[in-house]
């Protein structure tokens, strides 16, 4: 029994053209609660998305996301905790490749958030 065609593109994809691991790192340095979610689409299943998300984390901490390595289209956006249950977006990044880290920090009050890319 040998393996299909598909399996043979799904490793080829994921295992020779795309090698490389990369990763998200927000830092919280706002007066608030973050939150940051990751959309990311392998690129042999467009209708596929894969939802990541680093859970809340608080003033003074990092938080990392893994890039899977074969996506190719990735959206990212961190939200402040406002109010219980309501979240103000900080802003929203939408990058092709899983070749980089990226590095963000984010400042601010909930009233007033600021974010920057930073040098990882």
């Amino acid at each position: 029994m040998g393996y299909s065609k598909h399996f043979y593109i799904d490793y080829w994809m994921e295992y020779i053209i795309f090698p490389i691991d990369a990763s998200i790192r927000v830092c919280n340095n706002g007066a608030y609660l973050a939150k940051c979610y990751l959309e990311s689409r392998p690129p042999n299943y467009w209708f596929r998305v894969r939802h990541y998300e680093t859970g809340l984390f608080p003033v003074a901490q990092c938080s990392t996301i893994d890039i899977p390595m074969n996506a190719v289209r990735n959206r990212l956006e961190c939200k402040a905790l406002a109010f219980i249950a309501v979240y103000k977006s900080i802003f929203v990044q939408e990058f092709a490749s899983a070749m980089f880290n990226y590095c963000y920090e984010i400042t601010g009050t909930t009233l007033n958030p600021k974010w920057s890319q930073t040098q990882c």
